[in-house]
């Protein structure tokens, strides 16, 4: 198929998973001074986690082994706010191979899942702030399946991507096998857009329709970077219906149809996308959107969450400028083929 694009910086993609232990003093003082005071005292969720890289179906791009390999800590911690349609604002703290040690801030949607009670689709759309190992900008979103009880069925985890500028000059040590972990059935695949037409603006969609095709990719073992040689395959289409950007964000709707399960399952969603400056070209600006699945009892999923990061011309939110990563999620007894 040849390859894609990803711009001026660089795309990372871990799957992450709630180690079950307790967070470092250090990364709860960190947090604290991030909040400050009296607002540290209403964090609600200090959450301590591992980042693996993974295997990946290369036809539909499901994970087949989703912590493959142990590459890094992640932290993050959530307190209330509401900033448009985000109820959570949340600070963060990873060491990825290559990029080092990055700390993080933005806001976080939040919906309870009504097919999988106890759980709650949460998307992240987080200012990645300077390091002293060549990063020099970015934003990380995630895909997360909360499980704050810790009840049965698998501990909170996330995708995330990474979006990254900068040359990242931090080690790259040899990565350590994972292990299992108590992932439970949620089932992830990553993506990238490919053909991906701005169809122009309706009535009842103003911002533009965009029309795409999702084609799965692979991420290197060792840092998580996302390659830019796609599968030939398709492994969904999907169309999403802007409505004019504005700020904090902006509404849409979602139709996509997984090629991944059989039979094919064709889901809709409205969600909101949300822009970010970043330190780029004139014209063009970051774009995330985040869209939660409702169940479809019939063919085994009790929910799920699609979420998207790239960049898009600042004139047309259904554009693309670059190739966006998506990340898809489905929970319950659907199996991926």
């Amino acid at each position: 198929m040849g390859s894609i694009e990803d711009g001026p910086g660089s795309f990372s993609v871990f799957r992450t998973v709630d180690s079950g232990q307790r967070p470092t003093a250090e990364d709860n003082v960190a947090c604290n001074d991030y909040f400050g005071s009296p607002r540290s005292l209403t964090v609600v969720e200090r959450l301590d986690a591992r980042m693996y890289t993974f295997t990946n179906n290369p036809s539909t791009g499901f994970l087949t082994n989703p912590t493959a390999q142990n590459v890094g800590p992640i932290y993050v911690c959530d307190g209330p706010i509401i900033d448009g349609q985000a109820f959570l604002d949340q600070w963060g703290a990873l060491t990825a191979p290559g990029l080092g040690k990055l700390s993080m801030y933005g806001p976080c949607g939040l919906e309870f899942m009504i097919g999988s009670p106890g759980r709650a689709a949460v998307d992240c759309v987080l200012r990645v702030n300077p390091n002293d190992s060549g990063v020099t900008d970015g934003v990380a979103t995630s895909n997360s399946i909360a499980n704050p009880l810790r009840l049965p069925d698998g501990r909170t985890g996330s995708m995330w991507t990474l979006y990254t500028l900068g040359e990242g000059t931090a080690p790259v040590p040899t990565p350590v096998a994972g292990t299992p972990q108590p992932t439970g059935s949620v089932k992830y695949s990553v993506g990238r857009e490919v053909n991906s037409v701005s169809t122009g603006s309706t009535p009842a969609c103003p911002g533009g329709v965009r029309t795409t095709e999702l084609h799965a990719v692979s991420v290197d073992a060792a840092t998580g970077a996302a390659s830019t040689e796609p599968s030939e395959d398709v492994a969904a289409p999907a169309s999403i219906c802007y409505q004019n950007p504005s700020s904090p964000d902006f509404g849409a709707s979602l139709s996509i149809t997984s090629y991944g399960v059989t039979p094919a399952l064709t889901a809709t969603s409205t969600g909101q996308c949300r822009r970010t400056e970043l330190a780029i070209e004139p014209g063009t600006v970051q774009q995330s959107c985040g869209f939660t699945l409702p169940p479809q009892p019939a063919l085994g999923l009790t929910g799920g969450q699609v979420t998207l990061n790239g960049l898009v011309p600042t004139n047309d939110a259904a554009g693309s400028a670059n190739s966006a990563i998506w990340t898809t999620s489905f929970l319950g007894p659907i199996t991926p083929r």
